[in-house]
């Protein structure tokens, strides 16, 4: 399984939606895929027509005993794609405070993974991370092979991908494993704006061939379709975002080998 952490602490770059409209679009171009709602405001959950409150069991039950909970049974089939969700809840957060003691505590999403791939193997997992660093974020890095790090051409957002770079290297030199930077995608980009121009030529220019050539811009049909819990190539095939996320579901096949 190619296991894809989409990560940054700043808040409001799209995480949620590009881990949802990615996630479809690889799903409907015939990959098995798996969207986990790492986050304590399941809003992944919620944009996926998924109401969290009716769950009997939900992501933070597998983080705390998987032996009890599996995460096989906490999935939820999305419409008729091959798409899965492993959903959020708001006891997530409490879940983050429970699991400080433990000494596994950042391996404990690994080891679900792990034994979820024995009996229901994806083609793709995708992760999607709260805006921190705290503990349900190092689960996400230590459990994926890959990193996605979305980011709004905004100064604040570009500038905190150095604190993510700094935990990234320190988790993986103290928690003994490796894991590659599938790209930084550039989100919520708003056309013939000179200050978004600037800042994603500087993003471009610092990061490389590790920015992929796929834009997010901003498209309101992309919020509409998260209303009325679907993806958006599901909601309007034609919209703009849906044309994006297309595209960077090819771009994210071509690197990841897939």
């Amino acid at each position: 399984m190619k296991i894809v952490a989409i990560v940054n602490q700043k808040g409001g770059v799209a995480k949620t939606t590009t881990t949802a409209n990615l996630g479809a679009c690889l799903a409907a171009k015939g990959h098995r895929t798996l969207l986990l709602d790492l986050d304590p405001q399941a809003n992944l959950t919620l944009g996926l027509g998924v109401e969290w409150y009716n769950l009997g069991c939900a992501l933070h039950d597998v983080l705390l005993d998987s032996e009890a909970t599996p995460l096989a049974s906490v999935l939820k089939q999305v419409a008729d794609l091959p798409l899965y969700i492993a959903p959020g809840h708001l006891d997530l957060a409490q879940c983050e405070v429970m699991l400080l003691p433990h000494a596994d505590k950042a391996y404990r999403l690994r080891n679900a993974l792990e034994a979820l791939a024995e009996t229901q193997p994806f083609d793709w997992v995708l992760i999607d991370c709260p805006p921190s660093l705290g503990t349900l974020t190092q689960n996400a890095i230590v459990a994926c092979s890959h990193l996605l790090i979305p980011t709004e051409p905004k100064f604040y957002a570009f500038a905190g991908m150095d604190t993510l770079n700094k935990m990234i290297v320190g988790l993986t030199k103290g928690l003994r494993f490796k894991v590659e930077l599938l790209g930084v995608l550039l989100t919520m980009v708003e056309r013939g704006t000179r200050l978004h121009q600037t800042i994603s030529a500087e993003i471009r220019e610092r990061f490389g061939d590790k920015v992929f050539d796929t834009v997010i811009y901003k498209n309101v049909r992309l919020s509409e379709s998260e209303v009325e819990g679907m993806p958006i190539i599901l909601f309007d095939k034609r919209a703009s975002g849906a044309v994006n996320y297309e595209a960077l579901a090819e771009e994210v096949i071509q690197r990841g080998g897939g």
